[in-house]
């Protein structure tokens, strides 16, 4: 059975018949069927959600109950439970029917059209619902813009490192095993140091090896001490990698990354190395990293979502919102980058 929306409007085809304009019979392969509807529903609810569609959908959460709080609680942004439902279904369909098995930003920019209660408010949703596909990145650079700005304005102030290494005082660093620190909040979980290879390191970069002593059932780095070669065949020893080393105030730099070491004083306290306590030379590469992985990530999301986007319910002005938002996060990356580019030659 043909699906009653095609019964309707007869008097749409009235008004072609009356014009002299000729209809050719319509395919019954393009009839939506009952079953077929049924069958675009149920497999619908099988696709996925991108990860970057949920941290788009955490940051407009915020932002329209920021709206609501500014609009003096008038229910003008809220959202309910149901609606965040259906919306979450307007997605899964939109993905479904686009070929695609997990929702992508393409079909979270329809909710343009879904979340706003009064045509005052239409101005404030999509300014709000695009920000929030590229919010992660905007504060990112803000923060990387920050990081240089500091950087700058610090450097008259701070004294030149001494050729002959950090000579930082570490008698505080929390000990444990009695031959180990505590690397803070590295990412791969509990790390320790051993304290006797932390005395020969130096601000220059050295390699390094982490690997899972399976005695003492830890993960362990080693500085690579001339003349003391590491046994990789050692029975206690696994998954090894090789790392790069390098001394900072209060931690060791690990692979371009710093990390603090645990304290003797709040040995609960975990605390990253702030970029504030190295000294220019050292901070300028690490702020280099972080703008090139920001600028991929980015630019890997752009791709994924927006390059050749054919998404069949986006208009050409749901688009040209997209590319005035991407257009504005480029500009902002081209700014970063010659301010970036300017530190490191005013530091040569």
């Amino acid at each position: 059975m043909v699906s009653n929306c095609i019964e309707s409007d007869s008097s749409f085809f009235k008004m072609i018949k009356g014009s002299g304009v000729e209809l050719s019979e319509l395919s019954e392969s393009l009839y939506i069927t009952d079953e077929l509807y049924s069958s675009w529903q149920n497999e619908s609810k099988s696709v996925g959600i991108h990860d970057s569609v949920v941290d788009a959908i955490k940051n407009i959460r915020k932002s329209l109950a920021a709206l609501e709080k500014e609009d003096g609680n008038k229910l003008r942004y809220y959202i309910s439970d149901r609606r965040w439902r259906k919306a979450f279904r307007l997605m899964q369909t939109s993905a479904y029917l686009n070929g695609r098995r997990d929702i992508n930003l393409s079909d979270y920019l329809l909710l343009v059209h879904s979340f706003w209660n009064e045509v005052e408010c239409i101005p404030n949703i999509i300014n709000a619902i695009t920000s929030s596909i590229s919010d992660i990145t905007v504060r990112q650079l803000n923060k990387i813009d920050k990081l240089i700005r500091q950087a700058m304005t610090t450097q008259s102030q701070r004294p030149q490192p001494s050729p002959f290494g950090l000579n930082i005082e570490h008698n505080n660093f929390a000990e444990y095993d009695y031959f180990y620190y505590l690397v803070e909040n590295y990412p791969g979980g509990e790390v320790y140091f051993s304290k006797w290879d932390y005395t020969s390191l130096n601000s220059n970069p050295r390699d390094g090896i982490m690997f899972f002593e399976a005695k003492k059932k830890k993960n362990v780095i080693h500085a690579l001490i001339p003349g003391k070669p590491f046994d990789s065949t050692a029975n206690n020893v696994a998954n090894l990698k090789k790392v790069r080393l390098q001394k900072c105030p209060n931690g060791v730099i690990i692979d371009g990354t710093p990390y603090a070491f645990r304290t003797k004083g709040d040995q609960q306290q975990a605390s990253q190395v702030s970029f504030d306590n190295l000294p220019i030379y050292q901070r300028i590469p690490l702020i280099q990293d972080l703008f090139k992985t920001c600028v991929e990530e980015w630019e890997k999301s752009v791709a994924s979502n927006w390059t050749d986007c054919d998404n069949i319910f986006l208009s050409p002005n749901d688009l040209a919102l997209v590319n005035k938002m991407l257009k504005e996060v480029t500009e902002q990356i081209k700014t970063i980058e010659v301010k970036l580019n300017n530190v490191v030659m005013m530091i040569k």
